[in-house]
C-alpha cells in the first residue's frame, strides 16, 4: 500500500501501468526464492526461478533465473588484550 493513497503502477513491457489499485503485493513465478528481511515494493514482479537474498528492499522487477544480493564489508577488530 502506498501512503500517499495512490494507485500501484506496474511495468509492463517497458511502460508504468495504472493498476487502478491502492493496494497490491509482489507477483512472484514459480520457484522464487527469498532470504529472510527482504522486501518487496507494491506492484513488484519477480520471475520464476530467481534467488532473492537475504536483507533487501526490492524495488523493480527481477528478471526470471536472476540472482539479486546485497554486498556488505565489514571490518572486525581486535582487542588488545594488556
Amino acid at each position: 500500500m502506498r501512503f500517499d493513497d495512490g494507485n500501484i503502477k506496474m511495468m509492463v513491457k517497458g511502460i508504468a501501468l495504472d493498476t487502478g489499485r491502492r493496494k497490491l503485493g509482489v507477483v512472484m513465478g514459480d520457484n522464487v526464492k527469498t532470504g529472510i528481511r527482504t522486501s518487496f515494493m507494491p506492484g513488484v514482479k519477480v520471475g520464476a526461478n530467481a534467488l532473492v537474498g537475504a536483507n533487501l528492499m526490492v524495488e523493480r522487477d527481477l528478471p526470471e533465473d536472476s540472482v539479486s544480493f546485497l554486498i556488505q564489508s565489514s571490518t572486525i577488530e581486535q582487542k588488545n588484550k594488556g
